[in-house]
């Protein structure tokens, strides 16, 4: 399934829009540098704050897309979420579950390869947008509200493994 993606760009307020929701775009140092400012700040909670900002704001987007394009099926709904993470330059993913959990793996991961390029490799996982954006995933295709599923990533490039892989539970 190809994204039906309507992109508006507002030249007084140089601000863009995707399907009518305001978007950043970004590049590796971005989010290489979001990341390694929330793991400083993690005994403040920085790290699970990244985690919830991107579940809240990545949700209304996969949201508003499935309800406007009538898909119901939770394989269809995971797949927009596949599709828009490849498209928002955060890397490929697959991903597949129930509604009580499942796995999404990275065989790129934006975060990862940023993180290793600016820093080298590391010696634990630090994919917390994604795993925000992953529980949106979830939550979006099995119909659940915020915070019914958690990512934990068990593989991570940036750690050396040949992809991410980011295992999901009901919570």
């Amino acid at each position: 399934m190809a994204l039906d993606i309507k992109h508006t760009f507002d030249e007084n307020t140089f601000r863009h829009s995707i399907n009518g929701h305001g978007f950043v775009l970004h590049c590796h140092h971005y989010m290489s540098l979001t990341t390694k400012l929330a793991e400083d700040f993690a005994d403040l909670g920085a790290v699970r704050v990244l985690a919830e900002v991107a579940e809240d704001t990545i949700r209304p987007v996969i949201e508003s897309y499935v309800k406007e394009h009538g898909i119901t099926a939770p394989a269809d709904r995971l797949q927009v979420g596949c599709e828009y993470f490849a498209f928002m330059g955060l890397g490929t993913m697959t991903a597949s579950g129930s509604a009580a959990g499942g796995e999404a793996k990275l065989p790129h991961s934006h975060v990862d390869e940023g993180w290793v390029q600016k820093w080298g490799k590391h010696d634990k996982p630090i994919n917390h947008f994604t795993r925000g954006f992953v529980a949106a995933m979830f939550a979006v295709a099995f119909d659940k509200p915020a915070r019914s599923f958690e990512a934990a990533e068990t593989a991570s490039i940036v750690m050396g493994a040949p992809q991410s892989v980011l295992s999901v539970k009901a919570v």
